[in-house]
């Protein structure tokens, strides 16, 4: 039964200094901190350490820890030198690393806010130049609307004036045709006219032949 107990809390201790020997603290920001190879201020020193320097916790009491430094060192520092709080001087440099990656971002989004900003630009002079293409179109198309318009009309009137010139043409034609029968018909009448004057002034003259021939003879019979 003892032995139960005492196995149980061998392995609580050990559990406890694993826990422990997990964390990790600081180096108070002081210049420089010292590492000695036993609890007091009089023993050797192992190690120097600066301000902010990380250390592992192996065990710990009210006044001195027992530490494992970056380079495997293993010592005790005074406990009031060490810390759980990051330093001020890691913060700090953590902090720089920040502002430069974020101030990178906001390089990276001005860059990409600017090439926004002129593909924008660029954008509105292209829609400008758009509108002002599409009312010049606009503007044309309503002009060559009404041309178009008037053309209609015009050859609306021309259409009328080619149907009237026709038929001015062909009552032209058919008078003429006309006239020409009317000319032919008046130069055989004027023909015909010729002739019976020239029958009828041979008949009396023909008569009157006739006529003074019967009278001589008649004068000649009376003798």
């Amino acid at each position: 039964m003892k032995k139960s107990v005492l196995l149980f809390l061998g392995i609580l201790l050990s559990l406890s200094a694993t826990i422990a020997s997990a964390e990790t603290r600081y180096v108070t920001d002081m210049l420089i901190v010292t590492v000695r190879d036993t609890k007091g201020d009089n023993y050797k020193v192992l190690e120097t350490l600066p301000t902010a320097s990380p250390v592992e916790i192996l065990d710990e009491d009210k006044v001195f820890v027992k530490v494992r430094t970056e380079k495997g060192t293993v010592g005790y520092i005074s406990r009031q030198y060490i810390t759980p709080e990051i330093p001020k001087k890691i913060v700090i440099s953590r902090l720089q690393k920040q502002v430069g990656q974020l101030q990178g971002q906001l390089d990276a989004q001005k860059k990409d806010c600017q090439e926004q900003t002129e593909l924008a630009s660029s954008s509105r002079a292209e829609i400008e130049k758009t509108s002002t293409e599409l009312e010049t179109t606009q503007q044309q198309l309503e002009k060559v609307s009404k041309e178009f318009e008037n053309l209609k009309e015009r050859s609306k009137h021309v259409v009328e004036l080619t149907a009237e010139r026709d038929q001015l043409s062909d009552e032209n034609n058919r008078l003429s045709s006309e006239l020409s029968i009317l000319k032919e018909e008046n130069r055989s009448f004027h023909r015909s006219n010729i002739i019976q004057w020239f029958l009828a002034g041979g008949g009396v003259f023909f008569g009157g032949w006739i006529v003074g021939k019967i009278s001589r003879k008649k004068r000649g019979f009376g003798r």
